[in-house]
């Protein structure tokens, strides 16, 4: 696989990074230049796949909860300023079960609503004294090196196989087992020392809700079907008594053996989401402590064990679906497959009463638990494909459909019910972060347009989504809505601007917007003088969309960008063994100043000069030193703070980073 002409068998050559003295100067020129610009947000969109593993503890698949996440952050904030990361979805994968295989469903927007994913679980965490040293150093050292496929590969990519296993028997189930094997047999021996994590399991177990019981519950049935050589995953085939467990259909005495008798492995599975819990806090503690906030990927629809547990709460025959004219072979739906929910049980809502005296349904009761599950594990939330919830539509299997009416606001009254008793300091529609981009959009955006914020890709820039036509023709403030380049669903900025048609759509959107910043987007060094006039064309497009997203006051960027790498997240629609695999590598910090050497990845510096002259900055000292600092990142040089430290101590570094304003 290449990454813009690195290849995984070519080493990385020495590039310029700043030194430690410079990186003071960057600071204080990317503070000041963030305030001129007057930027409220900007945040990182981080799949947890994407994550890199420290050196000697990679298990072929990144999560943020991992030890190494938080020098990871810290390179985010110094060179990107960040001040929110935005997770995917991070809640636990759904399964699939031929009876003879277990295969995880990879997209994280696979999976569930309430629990949070055990696949994310850190073994590395599992050594430290908060988790009662439940697991050695060597044992997580021995999950690296057991790794017998590619291991330059792997570093770039994840491997779910390793990962995951085909039977949850992969790496992360290996050290999960083990730790619980440990726990269970300290536990049994009255080990004094096991005794705070023992205390905290049992707490979890007595105070956590009756749907993160529903789901570890559903795990141990579906376990019992696969060993059987059976059905598993799909309730809808199971026995009697477990498809219908958690309704009337069951007596309660039938309910209690079933139960009952699943009880050992009941106690491993919460356990799993119980350790999945408790490293998910510690990590947003530690991001929250450098000032950032973490906001999490809601879910639009449930996972098939959410429905099994709700059935009431769904429609027989019916499915969540969208309105998209590309899809002529099903009608003009994109059929999503998910079970379509019970809209007429949302409850009672009157217009003159206060949200707190809205009298919930069966259905409603289950979108409350969903938001204030997420305003309690987030410090705010994404609101996937959010026109579901105010228009939504729904098809049949026979793909005949339509949009569900006089739904309007009935959803968002429970979503601020829900986060004025879920969040500190209640309901702010900050915390919420609508996607409405698409089909079938229009009612959605004119009901919260101005008061919660929308997410935009410029990658539609065409299509008016764009900082300048969405404040001047769409009617938006700024601030009003958080903008990128790309998105997960479109390609990246890399492809895209090697895309001759796509580059001639959005040229000219580009030059009214940056103005005379688009007589900056070039650099005065050799590296970028050698190149190609098609080359050139080609950086100046990236730099030009990268900068686009500094004219307004919120903006965000995927990693694979920012580290300006050709591979997508994934490809909407399509199943391909490549979506959702990207990751960073170990090597971070090299691979990045390298990447911006050669004309890849976002070069802040460079960003924030084209855009403060788009807004017309008088500041020439700051564009000046903007302009210096982007040329420094721009050219040949040590690859490495370490490394151009040492440099400058010899005398031999030219060119220096020096501002102070």
């Amino acid at each position: 696989m290449k990454i813009n002409s690195i290849t995984y068998s070519t080493p990385v050559s020495f590039k310029r990074a700043f030194t430690t003295e410079e990186k003071k100067s960057w600071n204080k020129l990317r503070s000041d230049a963030a305030k001129e610009l007057n930027l409220k947000e900007t945040s990182a969109i981080i799949f947890d796949f994407n994550v890199p593993a420290k050196k000697g503890e990679n298990i072929a698949m990144g999560t943020m909860n991992s030890k190494s996440f938080a020098p990871f952050v810290d390179f985010l904030k110094a060179n990107a300023g960040i001040t929110k990361i935005q997770a995917g979805p991070q809640s636990e994968l759904d399964y699939y079960s031929d009876g003879k295989v277990y295969y995880p469903v990879t997209s994280p927007y696979s999976g569930a609503t309430f629990s949070l994913g055990s696949h994310l679980i850190s073994p590395d965490r599992l050594t430290e004294d908060e988790f009662c040293n439940i697991l050695d150093e060597e044992f997580v050292k021995s999950l690296d090196d057991n790794y017998t496929s590619d291991k330059q590969k792997r570093e770039y990519r994840t491997d779910y196989d390793y990962a995951l296993g085909t039977n949850k028997d992969g790496a992360v189930f290996q050290a999960l087992k083990t730790a619980y094997q440990n726990f269970s047999e300290r536990r049994k021996a009255n080990d004094p020392s096991i005794k705070p994590l023992s205390d905290e399991f049992d707490f979890f177990r007595a105070a956590s809700s009756k749907a993160i019981h529903n789901d570890a519950l559903f795990n141990c049935i579906a376990e019992e079907y696969h060993q059987r050589g059976d059905r598993a995953y799909d309730w809808k085939d199971w026995d009697y008594i477990d498809k219908y467990l958690l309704t009337d259909k069951v007596s309660a005495d039938d309910r209690y053996e079933r139960i009952t008798g699943l009880l050992d492995k009941f106690d491993f599975y919460l356990f799993a989401l119980f350790i999945a819990d408790k490293q998910h806090k510690i990590t947003k503690k530690e991001l929250n402590d450098k000032g950032i906030k973490l906001f999490g990927d809601c879910l639009v629809c449930f996972s098939p064990k959410e429905v099994w547990a709700n059935q009431n709460c769904f429609l027989e025959d019916w499915y969540t679906g969208g309105i998209d004219p590309n899809c002529k072979e099903t009608n003009n739906i994109q059929p999503w497959g998910a079970p379509a929910l019970n809209y007429r049980d949302l409850g009672y809502f009157d217009e003159y009463d206060p949200v707190e005296q809205i009298t919930l349904g069966e259905t409603g009761e289950l979108l409350y638990d969903k938001f204030k599950t997420f305003m309690r594990n987030y410090d705010g939330v994404r609101m996937d494909a959010f026109w579901q919830y105010v228009s939504p539509f729904i098809y049949t299997a026979g793909y005949k459909g339509h949009n569900v009416e006089d739904i309007d606001d009935k959803i968002i009254k429970i979503m601020q019910l829900a986060a004025d008793e879920g969040k500190d300091g209640g309901f702010n529609p900050e915390d919420f972060t609508l996607e409405l981009i698409g089909f079938n959009t229009n009612k959605a955006k004119a009901l919260t347009k101005n008061v919660f914020p929308h997410v935009y890709s410029t990658a539609y820039a065409e299509y008016n989504e764009n900082p300048k036509d969405l404040i001047e023709k769409a009617g938006y403030d700024d601030g009003a809505f958080i903008i990128g380049a790309t998105s997960h669903d479109n390609d990246s900025l890399v492809n895209i601007s090697r895309n001759e048609e796509r580059r001639q759509k959005h040229t000219p959107l580009l030059k009214s917007a940056l103005k005379e910043g688009w007589n900056l987007l070039g650099y005065n060094t050799p590296a970028y003088k050698s190149q190609t006039a098609d080359e050139k064309i080609e950086e100046d497009f990236r730099n030009a969309k990268l900068s686009e997203i500094f004219t307004t006051q919120k903006q965000y960027f995927t990693l694979p960008d920012m580290f300006g790498m050709e591979e997508r997240i994934n490809i909407s629609g399509k199943s391909s063994p490549d979506n959702w695999t990207v990751r960073i590598p170990s090597d971070y910090e090299r691979f990045y100043f390298s990447q911006l050497q050669k004309g890849y990845g976002i070069n802040f510096a460079k960003a924030y000069q084209v855009a403060l002259c788009a807004k017309g900055s008088k500041n020439s000292k700051l564009i000046e030193s903007l302009g210096k600092a982007a040329d420094i990142l721009r050219e040949k040089g040590p690859s490495t703070e370490k490394e151009a430290n040492a440099l400058d101590n010899k005398g031999e570094l030219k060119n220096k980073l020096f501002y102070d304003a």
